[in-house]
């Protein structure tokens, strides 16, 4: 069995806002600031970006909100010319975070949050149904916290993830006379961990951060239903039961924090995501018959993030963001199943901070699929495509 998370997921590649399906935009801060936050979190939200920051500071921090992403994806057909887009559909990917500082050393945090997922549909007439016609995956992880400052400059954190994962999707079966559909679907569990440092390099101007969250393997089960089959091949398409074992990537994250005046501060982040274990799709039908693995070959990825934050007063902070994402699919593999572009992202956003504690902040992208072409056998295009994506986060510390 192969790592194959990506064959019930389909269509989310290309709908997704890191490299393959990963999410990124768990606090609308980060969205803001292009994800640039490993060296500079240090609220609730550091359970998700880099445990080491919660630690320094006593009392109670909690950040809850929601991300609202309006993927479109298009692909054209080399052979036909034939234009298709995925209709429009908003994801709500969301994220809770709450710390509690035990002494101004140790802190203790939860999370949940949407580590990798999206979904798409495609046109019931478009030229890949047989491939997708539509898809969705949700991903939960449960991550518990804790984090210690160990010299006034130094920090460490590390977590336990708890991974609950869901996939669906429906596809198209084309017959001499006909066409029928199958539906496939499961859920999974899988365990990790995550770890990170956070230190300051230059007292007031430079600090650093490093932050690795673990793969975490998962085995789906679930079942395929078969609709509209001829009764002369409905003994071999019957429903059944369905297996698929899946490693979910390791991320590794750099960063550095700079302060170049007391309102003014920028991040830089180097992320890179080891998408190589993803070498085939693969299902495991009850029928052997019916497996089909397809290459893939997936490549680890690299990607740039730059960020800024201005307080323009003491309340409200401005921010501005930018992030380019390497693809992980090479040309020879890249299919309507499993779509996959470079990704540019533009981000801006504002916070706003009230005296008793509270804070509101908004976040904004806009990212850009970069115009792939695919010379994959049987099915070479073009894949493009945008998303809109507004994060909304209330929180506080007491």
């Amino acid at each position: 069995m192969t790592k194959t998370v990506t064959l019930l997921i389909a269509l989310l590649a290309g709908s997704a806002l890191g490299s393959g399906f990963r999410l990124e935009t768990h606090h609308a801060r980060a969205a803001g600031m292009g994800i640039a936050v490993t060296a500079l979190t240090s609220d609730a939200s550091s359970i998700v970006y880099n445990p080491a920051g919660l630690a320094g500071r006593k009392g109670f921090d909690l950040q809850l909100g929601v991300t609202l992403v309006v993927p479109s994806v298009v692909f054209t057909a080399d052979a036909s010319g034939q234009r298709a887009q995925t209709l429009t559909r908003v994801s709500t990917p969301i994220n809770f975070n709450v710390a509690w500082g035990l002494t101004d050393d140790l802190s203790i945090g939860l999370g949940v949050f949407n580590p990798f997922g999206a979904g798409a549909t495609w046109p019931d007439g478009w030229e890949g149904r047989g491939r997708a016609l539509s898809s969705n995956v949700q991903t939960f992880a449960f991550n518990p916290t804790v984090a210690y400052r160990v010299h006034p400059r130094f920090k460490i954190g590390a977590g336990l993830q708890l991974l609950r994962g869901t996939v669906g999707i429906e596809r198209a079966l084309p017959f001499v006379d006909s066409e029928g559909k199958v539906s496939l679907g499961g859920d999974a569990w899988g365990v990790g961990w995550n770890a990170g440092v956070q230190g300051t390099l230059i007292e007031d101007r430079l600090t650093f951060g490093f932050t690795w969250r673990s793969n975490v393997p998962l085995t789906f089960a679930g079942r395929a239903h078969f609709g509209g089959v001829p009764p002369e091949l409905q003994a071999r398409l019957a429903d059944q039961p369905i297996t698929a074992s899946i490693t979910l990537p390791d991320v590794a994250t750099v960063g550095l924090g700079f302060f170049a005046t007391p309102r003014l501060r920028f991040g830089l982040d180097v992320n890179a995501v080891t998408w190589s274990s993803f070498r085939q799709l693969f299902i495991d039908f009850e029928s052997n018959d019916l497996d089909n693995p397809l290459p893939k070959r997936w490549r680890d990825t690299l990607s740039v993030h730059l960020g800024a934050e201005y307080d323009v007063t003491a309340r409200v902070q401005a921010r501005f963001g930018a992030v380019y994402d390497e693809a992980a699919t090479p040309t020879d593999t890249l299919t309507p199943d499993l779509p996959d572009a470079a990704r540019a992202r533009l981000c801006a956003g504002v916070g706003y901070r009230f005296d008793v504690g509270v804070n509101l902040d908004l976040g904004y992208q806009f990212v850009l699929l970069v115009p792939q072409v695919s010379h994959a056998p049987g099915f070479s295009g073009t894949y493009a495509g945008s998303a809109q994506v507004v994060g909304l986060n209330a929180g506080g510390r007491w």
